[in-house]
């Protein structure tokens, strides 16, 4: 799974929960389809973002730490940088219809054409509600500071060890007040042991002159 498809999964695990906890603060529990619904709503204001993410997993004694610089704008344009130490630079750039990957180490690119409909139907986004209704609890811990913004501290606890969650325990995201977008990630296994943090750094939503640079792109396509 690459690092953005990763971000992707998680991303929407933490609107989930984000929306449960909101619609938790309501008397009456709220339907899957009502829960849908304000997730999409959170995310129909956002028109750009860009973060510069943080991952460090511990496996076996040993750290591992990737940095991905990030930026996305509206329908579907990204591009990510993902660094990691004593590596080349590994690039990837869409307009939305091409995919280009940059791999710095062996000087070599990779084109992948996009699905013309990529988006998940509602039907999905409200099968995995429910299932994330029925297989996790989600508890508010507090309120706490993540580089410098106020942030929801939410604890998620998988009701059940299936295959998705076998070597996870429990899962603390802290989400931003401000935009609702998560800003950091700790995921813990069967024996209460931190295995991997992702930390997301210098948030910048809809800052309306934000651009994406596709020379990037271009010079790719010509090698």
């Amino acid at each position: 799974m690459t690092i953005t498809k990763k971000f992707k999964s998680i991303l929407v695990l933490t609107l989930i929960a984000v929306a449960l906890f909101a619609s938790g603060c309501t008397e009456e529990n709220p339907s899957a389809e009502e829960i849908a619904t304000q997730m999409m709503d959170k995310q129909d204001s956002i028109q750009d973002y860009s973060y510069t993410m943080h991952m460090t997993s511990y496996a076996e004694g040993k750290t591992e730490e990737i940095e991905c610089k990030y930026m996305f704008k509206k329908p579907d344009k990204f591009k990510e940088i993902i660094t990691r130490p004593g590596e080349g630079d590994q690039i990837d750039v869409s307009d939305g219809e091409i995919a280009w990957s940059y791999f710095q180490d062996t000087n070599t690119v990779l084109k992948e054409k996009l699905p013309n409909n990529s988006g998940a139907p509602k039907e999905d986004y409200i099968n995995t509600i429910n299932e994330f209704l029925n297989d996790h609890n989600v508890t508010l811990l507090g309120v706490e500071s993540v580089d410098g913004r106020t942030a929801y501290l939410l604890e998620i606890i998988p009701k059940e060890t299936d295959r998705d969650y076998e070597l996870i325990s429990k899962i603390k995201i802290w989400v931003d007040q401000e935009t609702w977008m998560p800003l950091r990630y700790e995921f813990y296994n069967a024996d209460g042991n931190l295995t991997d943090k992702n930390e997301i750094r210098d948030l910048k939503v809809n800052t309306g002159s934000q651009t994406l640079s596709f020379n990037s792109k271009s010079r790719m396509a010509q090698k």
